[in-house]
């Protein structure tokens, strides 16, 4: 109760990399090489920076900036302990296996990013992975028989993987890191609409006193897929403020 990441704190002192990778598929549901990369690269990372600058608290002082939204992010927010929900992720929609930790009053950080030639490494410690992945993710084509070879032969590549010296996966450089503000404490207000508790703002003035919520309004929003970052239609009808007349 006093240090709820002491766990993972222990095991990025010891450079236990399979313990952090075991405690990684707790949150991402499996063993994959994306999942292992993320993990390594804030392992190595965080080291670099300094076990000091590690907290237990999540209060925002330690940053994590990546920059794909894959199985890799999930090694980086279970290792760092930055997570959305924090504010301690940054989620830059690049498309790049890499990382960027980086300390809050600090010019400088470390941004560990993974070699092209990763494949290569999973490939021969899993020769069917990629086309299982194929098959499985790309295609959607395999039955229930597929599914459980790919996450047997994603066990058998993420634990391959980790065994690796880090400099046959990894580049690590430093970085001076473009960081946000601290997240704002922000006010709720109640959609008019709807009648839910909203964030003051995340509305949209549409008349004296009334401020509706993006979905009310029919407004477009931003979401974070598997594409990246998109905007979307609401596809529900718009509140119209006659209704209330």
């Amino acid at each position: 109760m006093q240090n709820p990441r002491c766990d993972f704190i222990r095991a990025i002192q010891n450079n236990d990399l399979a313990r952090c990778l075991v405690k990684t598929a707790e949150i991402h549901g499996h063993f994959c090489p994306g999942s292992a990369l993320g993990v390594m690269a804030s392992v190595y990372g965080l080291n670099r920076l300094g076990m000091g600058s590690i907290p237990s608290d999540g209060m925002e002082k330690l940053m994590a900036i990546v920059e794909i939204n894959a199985c890799f992010a999930d090694g980086v927010q279970a290792v760092s302990g930055c997570t959305l929900g924090n504010n301690g992720l940054v989620y830059r929609d690049l498309g790049r296996h890499a990382v960027t930790f980086a300390i809050r009053g600090r010019e400088v950080g470390v941004r560990v990013r993974v070699l092209p030639g990763f494949r290569a490494h999973v490939s021969r410690a899993s020769p069917e992975f990629f086309p299982l992945v194929e098959k499985v993710i790309k295609d959607r084509s395999g039955d229930e028989e597929d599914a459980a070879a790919l996450r047997e032969m994603g066990k058998k590549s993420a634990f391959a993987l980790i065994q690796l010296p880090f400099e046959d996966l990894f580049a690590i450089e430093t970085a001076r890191p473009d960081l946000p503000d601290y997240a704002p404490i922000t006010e709720s207000v109640l959609c008019p609409g709807c009648k839910e508790s909203i964030m003051a703002t995340k509305v949209v003035a549409v008349g004296a006193g009334r401020s509706l919520c993006f979905s009310c309004a029919g407004r477009r929003y931003r979401q974070v897929e598997g594409g990246g970052i998109v905007a979307k239609e609401h596809r529900v009808q718009p509140y119209s403020t006659e209704d209330q007349a």
